[in-house]
C-alpha cells in the first residue's frame, strides 16, 4: 500500500493513501466514519471523508488525503507498514 502519514501538532494528523480498497482499510484504522464509495459515484462522493481526492488523467480518482485523531496513529500507522 503507498501511504504517507504526517502529524500535524498533537491533536491531528494527515494520511495520503493510493488506492480505493488501501483507502476503505485506512479510513476504519483512522476512526473516519462514511458511506463505502461506489463506482462512477462523481468526485463529490469521493470527497466524503478526504481532505481531497488526486485523479489521474481521465478523472478517475486513484488517491486519497484525509485527516485523522493523531490519537489513532498507532492503528493507522500498523495498518499503513503492511
Amino acid at each position: 500500500m503507498k501511504t504517507a502519514l504526517w502529524k500535524i501538532g498533537t491533536r491531528r494528523a494527515m494520511a495520503y493513501v493510493e488506492g480505493r480498497e488501501n483507502l476503505e482499510r485506512l479510513l476504519v484504522a483512522a476512526g473516519v466514519t462514511r458511506e463505502p464509495l461506489k463506482r462512477g459515484a462523481g468526485l463529490e462522493a469521493e470527497l466524503k471523508g478526504a481532505v481531497a481526492v488526486y485523479t489521474d488523467p481521465k478523472g478517475r480518482p486513484f488517491a486519497w488525503l484525509i485527516a485523522f485523531d493523531a490519537m489513532r496513529w498507532d492503528e493507522v500507522s500498523a495498518l499503513a507498514r503492511g
